[in-house]
């Protein structure tokens, strides 16, 4: 067996390498009984520009930031944040009538009537008291997410607890804000930080990456190496040649435009990512505290950049009047056949990239920073744990592309693109299999497929809010009668009534959380470690980001 290993060096900043950093720092450099003998260095190339797509987060970064003993309030205050309780997908779909129509998709949710699924009987009755219930009223009757977005309000009350509250949440943050705010607290917990370039990678003798050559510094020997470079992949893909399996063949939007522009009411801040569906593609909204960071991802098939451009401003109107967009992003979407290979394990974009419409990118790297701990190796680099990673991975990739799947391939729009989405793109058998039984049965946790990120319940907020059970004919098994059916609606009302009576207006947490914010709290606290570790969920495997109220 191989000697521990004590140096590790990750090459590319940006919130990929900080929040990697920031675990190997968590664990392999604090301990209960003091420092430990490894090194950790951060090598930042001072010329390279961060890619400002995932901006959106899911719930996960909230459990990361508390693992990592990040105080919230100056989290939020640092990193320009607002909550989040999910994502409102505008104009994928139609009523009855023809006209476009939104759906969402909750953090929060999972109410059943004594452990029957919901979806069954409220296909059958409707919700009591509505003249007319649609498929993307389902939402309300497993949560309160709906109705709190629709108030305007946050996950919690002003005196509720740091990292808790009734609603699951997320944040929309700054990501080059996130990246230099965790760069400080690296630093100050022992991270070394290098301004430098990798000009060339020297290989050894048996394949493994043996040395970085520098451009100010010169050579730089390597243990093991993480590549944080972005979409060249500089080291797994230039250096040691793994291949890059595209998934344009699933995922036909292969381009984004970037801009931040002025909110149309900083008054009154939406607690939800907007995600807007257009001619070639769809149009994100991510309101920060001071900003809103907007973007057209589509697909160049379809659209020109300077069409794309164009109708990205005509919808933006007068908040983006004056202001310039950022340069076109090629989007390489796909993932490495391997992402860990011999002595390099890569991260992030490197590893892979899917679009962001349900806001994976810092997900993904978080979940990978994991598993890297997870499969920790000696310096003889075992392959079963190199294997595990790879395959972790790999899964991880495969069910966001199915997921996202749903979103496109279920909608009714008549544009050229959105028939070639809905058509043409390809589905992998897994989700095909799925779609067919879902014709006949709601999702369920036991359904063959990969569900460590999206359960039951988000799939069936998905295919509720897109109409797929609009003529259908579900059997009957869990359709409970009547009476109790209208005992549920009355009970889940009262139930709701006083946990949104308590939740704070949006605008006015964030403020209550930003006045809490002190200066350098998180740098001056080490991690949270004992009993508090062990509480924090999803650590070692991703919990699902829809979750039932607390």
């Amino acid at each position: 067996m191989g000697r521990p290993i004590t140096n590790i060096t990750i090459v590319g900043g940006g919130t990929a390498g900080w929040i990697t950093a920031a675990y190997l720092n968590q664990r392999l450099q604090w301990s209960e009984t003091g420092r430990r003998d490894v090194k950790i260095t951060v090598i930042e190339s001072p010329n390279i520009g961060l890619i400002g797509v995932g901006e959106s987060t899911v719930p996960t970064l909230k459990a990361t930031m508390r693992y990592l003993g990040i105080s919230e309030p100056e989290f939020m205050q640092r990193v320009d944040a607002t909550y989040k309780l999910g994502i409102w997908f505008d104009r994928w779909n139609v009523n009855k009538n023809g006209d476009l129509i939104p759906y969402v998709h909750p953090f929060t949710g999972g109410k059943t009537i004594n452990g029957y699924n919901p979806g069954y009987s409220f296909k059958q009755y409707g919700l009591l008291g509505r003249e007319e219930t649609t498929d993307q009223d389902f939402v309300r009757t497993i949560a309160m997410t709906r109705e709190a977005i629709e108030n305007m309000q946050g996950p919690r009350a002003l005196n509720g607890p740091r990292y808790g509250g009734a609603l699951q949440y997320a944040y929309h943050i700054d990501a080059a804000k996130l990246a230099a705010f965790l760069s400080e607290v690296c630093k100050q917990r022992g991270v070394q930080h290098i301004r430098d370039d990798v000009v060339d990678v020297k290989l050894d003798d048996r394949g493994y990456i043996g040395s970085l050559q520098l451009k100010e510094k010169g050579e730089w020997p390597i243990e093991f190496v993480i590549d944080c470079t972005g979409f060249k992949g500089l080291l797994i893909n230039k250096a040691l040649g793994e291949p890059f399996e595209s998934y344009n063949d699933y995922l036909l939007n292969d381009r984004a435009i970037p801009m931040q522009v002025r909110h149309v009411d900083a008054s009154n801040i939406v607690p939800v990512t907007g995600a807007t569906a257009m001619e070639a593609g769809w149009v994100w909204h991510i309101p920060l505290h001071s900003r809103v960071g907007t973007g057209y991802v589509f697909c160049s098939a379809f659209k020109s950049d300077d069409q794309a451009m164009d109708e990205f401003r005509k919808h933006l109107g007068p908040v983006a009047e004056g202001i310039d967009a950022q340069p076109v992003i090629k989007m390489r979407v796909g993932r490495n056949r391997r992402s860990w290979v011999k002595n390099c394990a890569a991260v992030g974009l490197s590893s892979g990239f899917l679009e962001p419409l349900e806001s994976t990118a810092i997900m993904t790297l978080e979940l990978q920073a994991r598993w890297i701990l997870n499969n920790f190796p000696t310096t003889d680099f075992e392959e079963p744990l190199a294997d595990q990673y790879n395959r972790q991975v790999a899964n991880l990739y495969d069910e966001i592309r199915d997921f996202l799947g749903l979103h496109f391939s279920l909608n009714e729009r008549k544009e050229p693109f959105w028939n070639a989405v809905r058509n043409e793109a390809k589905k992998s058998d897994t989700l095909k299999y799925s779609l067919e039984l879902w014709k006949h049965a709601l999702p369920t946790p036991a359904d063959f497929r990969s569900k460590a990120v999206y359960n039951h319940w988000s799939v069936l907020c998905i295919l509720m809010g897109k109409n797929f059970y609009r003529n259908s004919q579900l059997a009957g098994s869990e359709v409970v009668p009547r009476a109790m059916w209208n005992q549920y609606c009355k009970e889940l009302t009262e139930w709701k009534r006083p946990i949104l009576g308590r939740l704070a207006n949006h605008n006015a947490l964030i403020e209550h959380m930003r006045a809490q914010a002190v200066s350098g709290e998180s740098v001056l606290h080490k991690p949270f470690k004992g009993p508090l570790l062990g509480q924090v969920q999803g650590l070692s495997s991703p919990a699902p980001i829809m979750a039932e109220a607390v």
